[in-house]
């Protein structure tokens, strides 16, 4: 398959040569690199993205899976080009900020104050300080295979055998206080709580494990972790950077019924420009105010709450909001027949596979099929990888070996182009080229 890959994609190749020559790796980001070499973008809309070489794909990447709405959404962009002519960075308050900041706190329920900055990784790093602040404890209890971003003391227990850090660079003292446990495993959280001897600052864990394997929380796992922690005093938070906005208006806290202390949120906060997010209740959150003694400095940085992120964000939640009754049943539908139809196309090609996910998101795992369900696993990177090529090659965009995402401008013809050409692994598949309506 990659043959063909590499026949349609050769200025992507003269590019991705050029880019590791001033970028470590050629990246500027470890997910996007993958073999023969990552393919370069020069244009994108609505569903589709079309690379240097003219070659169109039907997207189900979506930026990290950031766009909800599509790529350049009318109601976004017209937005934008308002808001230039009146400027692009203020390094100081607006009105736009505030707008946004309510907007979230009327959709997310534990958002009664926030924070903005500009990634995912700078809001799970405040996070950690500020239950840190409010509990006078150390202990961060994390799931194996859970992803926080880049900050270097969530960076530990991401890949197997899930005790070590992601990398070098990063003094073991760093990560001392930070304990990986098994996903959707109440009794092992039970375990490290009690094992850390009133210690423990907070349970911290995405809803639906995105990078370990986009493996949804059991039934009954996340109200068991809110019991657990009022019965132990330990504050229960949740990193909804991708889930947030995408399983449900209020994400995964609103789709499970269970309201965390903390939260934090980015991607389509952002509206498809940078954002980052900590919020909670009040009472925690608050000890960042500068005004107060003694404060937990969670600072921001120069470009938070800069007003283009702050159009592109509310113009999005607000269209969500008004339009939630369609969007959310639609995406889920079409997440469900994708899932289903993939595990379908694939079996009946004697595949051992499962395709994991919750609404609109999705991950097609190869290999014994017995941990996918509950638990970060190994399985067959090397298929999956081959997988990923497949598709890429048949027209339909993923990252290989990460989840995907479906946004509202894709169709169920889409999908079920999708599924058909899950159906022609390994033996490839129809040819890049033609952008699907």
């Amino acid at each position: 398959m990659a043959p063909a890959y590499e026949s349609r994609t050769k200025r992507s190749a003269a590019l991705f040569k050029r880019a590791r020559k001033v970028f470590a790796g050629g990246v500027n980001h470890n997910a996007r690199y993958y073999r023969p070499y990552p393919i370069f973008v020069k244009k994108a809309k609505g569903q589709h993205i079309w690379d240097e070489d003219g070659n169109a794909y039907t997207d189900y990447w979506m930026g990290h899976m950031a766009l909800i709405l599509g790529h350049s959404p009318k109601v976004v962009t017209e937005a934008l080009s308002a808001q230039i002519e009146n400027g692009t960075h203020y390094g100081m308050s607006s009105g736009l900020s505030v707008e946004l900041g309510e907007e979230i706190s009327r959709d997310v329920p534990c958002a009664e104050m926030m924070r903005f900055c500009n990634t995912g990784a700078e809001a799970t790093m405040y996070l950690v300080r500020l239950a840190r602040a409010q509990s006078r404890r150390r202990v961060v209890i994390k799931m194996a295979g859970g992803w926080h971003g880049y900050n270097t003391e969530l960076n530990k227990g991401v890949k197997a055998p899930y005790d070590r850090t992601e990398g070098s660079g990063i003094a073991p003292e760093e990560q001392a206080f930070v304990k990986p446990v098994r996903f959707n495993d109440l009794d092992a959280v039970e375990r490290a709580v009690r094992g850390a001897s009133g210690d423990v600052a907070a349970i911290f864990l995405e809803p639906v494990l995105g990078a370990g394997g986009c493996i949804p929380a059991d039934p009954g796992y996340l109200k068991g972790l809110r019991e657990l922690a009022d019965r132990e005093g330990v504050l229960l938070a949740f990193d909804e950077i991708i889930t947030g906005f995408r399983v449900a208006l209020g994400g995964a806290q609103e789709r499970y019924g269970v309201v965390p202390d903390l939260a934090s949120l980015g991607k389509i906060a952002g509206g498809g420009l940078p954002i980052g997010v900590v919020c909670g209740r009040k009472e925690i959150v608050s000890a960042a105010d500068p005004g107060k003694e003694g404060f937990a400095s969670i600072g921001g940085g120069t470009f938070s709450e800069n007003p283009l992120t702050m159009t592109a964000g509310l113009a999005t939640l607000r269209h969500l909001r008004k339009s939630k009754s369609v969007v959310y049943p639609r995406l889920e539908e079409l997440g469900t027949r994708l899932r289903r139809g993939v595990d379908a196309a694939l079996s009946a090609r004697g595949l051992d596979v499962r395709t994991t996910g919750m609404g609109s998101l999705f991950l097609t795992h190869f290999g014994p099929t017995s941990p996918y369900a509950r638990e970060p696993s190994v399985g067959d990177k090397a298929s999956a990888d081959a997988y990923g090529l497949h598709m890429i090659s048949s027209g339909s965009f993923l990252l290989p070996g990460h989840p995907g995402g479906i946004s509202a401008a894709h169709t169920r013809s889409d999908v079920d182009d999708f599924i058909r050409d899950s159906g022609e692994y390994p033996s490839g598949g129809k040819k890049m080229g033609d952008a699907r309506s």
